[in-house]
């Protein structure tokens, strides 16, 4: 067990097959003094996480802070994707809960802790913390480079321009949603889905939205420009609303010589990415998923 008054771990060498870890603030994304430290030790305990065959990786942020956060950069990008490499070749699972997190005797009590649980779990099991409910959007993406990790446009044009999109009316507004992802790499490709996760359900998750207008010639240029694409077909893409079930909102800006998206994705509380090998090919590759509403099985959330 390491830790201080300000964070604790208990890690897998000690008779544990998971990781868990507490902290009096949450983990930002360039940490420095006794946060940085945290997060080495963090990363050297998820490391040594022993998965065993057939097993996947199953992630748990638990916090009563509701403030605006992307749980898998919480759980992942923040912590540091290197640790993950040799155990999300296959699949992961992740959400995030609201409720409290288990007590921990050395921290103080009136702290509004943060807590992450790294742990094993069969593919295509249960969350933890929700019930997956109403598919909203299905989709199949087949020919999406994924290696090296594709960016959020990429991913967004991919879903803009698939044909086998699906959606459903969406009744009353969405709360949390979730999503399940198949990925089909290249014949023999090797991947952390640490890595891809990111960048993977940004782009999926803006594909469902529609862009407001703001700023439309401006970022269909720029975006154009980086996907070597016709200005006319992206303009037209961000506006299309055919698919939106996620509404419309400004959903990037204009950021150096790029575009920096903005999708709902910190409603984002439960996800899961597997590997299938649908591909044969030494170069195509693509995605398939859903998307779809969650209860909260957590009492008294």
């Amino acid at each position: 067990m390491g830790g201080s008054n300000r964070y604790r771990i208990i890690s897998a060498q000690e008779g544990h097959r998971s990781v868990e870890f507490w902290s009096i603030k949450r983990i930002p994304f360039e940490p420095d003094g006794w946060m940085k430290t945290a997060r080495g030790e963090l990363r050297e305990a998820i490391g040594k996480l022993p998965l065993q065959a057939g097993e996947i990786l199953h992630a748990v942020y638990r916090s009563e802070e509701r403030s605006f956060a992307d749980v898998e950069n919480i759980l992942f990008y923040n912590v540091g994707t290197g640790c993950f490499a040799g155990l999300t070749s296959k699949g992961l699972r992740f959400e995030r809960s609201f409720i409290a997190p288990p007590p921990h005797s050395s921290l103080p009590k009136d702290s509004t802790l943060h807590y992450h649980w790294y742990g094993p779990c069969l593919p295509r099991g249960t969350y933890a913390h929700w019930a997956r409910g109403e598919t909203l959007a299905s989709w199949s993406v087949p020919s999406v480079t994924l290696r090296p990790t594709p960016s959020a446009s990429t991913v967004w044009l991919g879903m803009k321009d698939a044909l086998s999109v699906t959606t459903s009316e969406v009744s009353e507004p969405l709360d949390y949603f979730g999503l399940t992802v198949r990925v089909f790499p290249s014949a023999a490709a090797r991947v952390n889905l640490a890595v891809l996760v990111k960048t993977l359900f940004d782009g999926i998750i803006a594909g469902l939205h529609s862009h407001d207008g703001s700023e439309l010639d401006e970022v269909a240029g720029r975006l154009a420009t980086n996907l070597n694409a016709d200005p006319a077909h992206i303009m037209r893409a961000l506006m299309e609303s055919k698919n939106a079930i996620l509404g419309q909102r400004r959903l990037l800006h204009p950021f150096l010589q790029y575009v920096q998206w903005n999708p709902a994705d910190d409603l984002l509380v439960a996800g899961e990415l597997e590997v299938t090998r649908e591909s044969t090919s030494e170069s195509s590759s693509g995605f398939s998923g859903e998307l779809y509403r969650v209860r909260s099985t957590d009492f008294g959330a």
